[in-house]
Protein backbone atom coordinates (compact mmCIF):
# COMPACT_ATOMS: atom_id res chain seq x y z
CA UNK A 1 0.00 0.00 0.00
CA UNK A 2 1.26 3.60 -0.75
CA UNK A 3 2.95 5.43 2.66
CA UNK A 4 2.20 8.76 3.12
CA UNK A 5 3.45 11.54 5.77
CA UNK A 6 1.50 14.08 7.01
CA UNK A 7 2.24 16.91 8.63
CA UNK A 8 0.36 18.68 11.64
CA UNK A 9 0.11 22.26 12.41
CA UNK A 10 -1.99 22.73 15.70
CA UNK A 11 -4.19 25.55 15.30
CA UNK A 12 -5.20 27.73 18.03
CA UNK A 13 -8.07 26.01 18.66
CA UNK A 14 -6.06 22.57 18.56
CA UNK A 15 -3.78 24.21 21.06
CA UNK A 16 -6.16 25.36 23.36
CA UNK A 17 -7.45 21.21 23.77
CA UNK A 18 -4.08 19.92 24.49
CA UNK A 19 -5.39 17.61 27.03
CA UNK A 20 -8.01 15.94 24.44
CA UNK A 21 -4.93 14.76 22.22
CA UNK A 22 -5.16 11.98 23.58
CA UNK A 23 -9.08 11.15 22.25
CA UNK A 24 -8.25 13.14 19.28
CA UNK A 25 -5.54 10.63 18.46
CA UNK A 26 -7.88 7.90 19.10
CA UNK A 27 -10.26 9.12 16.56
CA UNK A 28 -7.81 9.77 14.27
CA UNK A 29 -6.75 6.22 14.18
CA UNK A 30 -10.53 5.16 13.79
CA UNK A 31 -10.86 7.47 11.20
CA UNK A 32 -7.80 5.81 9.61
CA UNK A 33 -8.72 1.91 9.92
CA UNK A 34 -12.09 2.47 9.10
CA UNK A 35 -10.90 4.03 5.90
CA UNK A 36 -9.05 0.84 5.02
CA UNK A 37 -5.76 2.57 6.27
CA UNK A 38 -2.79 1.90 8.37
CA UNK A 39 -1.28 3.47 10.97
CA UNK A 40 2.54 3.13 10.73
CA UNK A 41 3.23 6.19 13.37
CA UNK A 42 2.50 9.15 14.89
CA UNK A 43 4.94 11.46 16.32
CA UNK A 44 4.67 14.82 18.74
CA UNK A 45 7.40 16.73 17.53
CA UNK A 46 9.30 19.94 18.10
CA UNK A 47 10.07 22.83 15.23
CA UNK A 48 7.67 24.15 12.56
CA UNK A 49 5.26 21.10 12.68
CA UNK A 50 3.37 20.08 16.20
CA UNK A 51 3.20 16.22 14.86
CA UNK A 52 3.72 13.77 11.90
CA UNK A 53 1.74 10.94 11.02
CA UNK A 54 2.92 8.43 8.96
CA UNK A 55 0.39 6.07 7.17
CA UNK A 56 -0.53 3.48 4.50
CA UNK A 57 -3.53 3.98 2.76
CA UNK A 58 -5.23 2.45 -0.23
CA UNK A 59 -5.05 5.50 -3.08
CA UNK A 60 -4.53 9.14 -3.12
CA UNK A 61 -8.18 9.07 -2.51
CA UNK A 62 -8.54 7.48 0.67
CA UNK A 63 -5.95 9.39 2.16
CA UNK A 64 -7.27 13.29 1.44
CA UNK A 65 -11.05 11.78 2.78
CA UNK A 66 -8.79 11.13 6.38
CA UNK A 67 -6.82 14.43 6.03
CA UNK A 68 -10.21 16.54 4.76
CA UNK A 69 -11.98 15.06 7.95
CA UNK A 70 -8.96 15.09 10.28
CA UNK A 71 -8.40 19.23 9.26
CA UNK A 72 -12.63 19.60 9.65
CA UNK A 73 -12.40 19.27 12.86
CA UNK A 74 -11.06 22.47 13.01
CA UNK A 75 -7.67 21.47 15.65
CA UNK A 76 -5.02 21.19 13.00
CA UNK A 77 -3.47 22.41 9.25
CA UNK A 78 -2.46 19.15 7.15
CA UNK A 79 -0.24 18.97 4.70
CA UNK A 80 -0.19 15.58 3.50
CA UNK A 81 3.34 13.92 0.95
CA UNK A 82 3.31 10.58 -0.85
CA UNK A 83 6.35 8.53 0.13
CA UNK A 84 8.08 6.37 -2.15
CA UNK A 85 10.17 3.12 -0.84
CA UNK A 86 13.92 3.20 -2.63
CA UNK A 87 12.17 0.23 -4.47
CA UNK A 88 9.31 1.96 -5.87
CA UNK A 89 11.93 4.93 -6.79
CA UNK A 90 13.89 2.32 -8.42
CA UNK A 91 11.35 0.74 -10.87
CA UNK A 92 10.70 4.35 -11.58
CA UNK A 93 13.98 5.24 -12.69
Amino acid sequence: MPVYVTLLKWTDQGRTKTKDLGARYADGQQRIKNAGGKEIGTYVTMGQYDMVSIVEAPDDETIAKIALAIAGRGNAVTETLRGFTMDEVSKLV
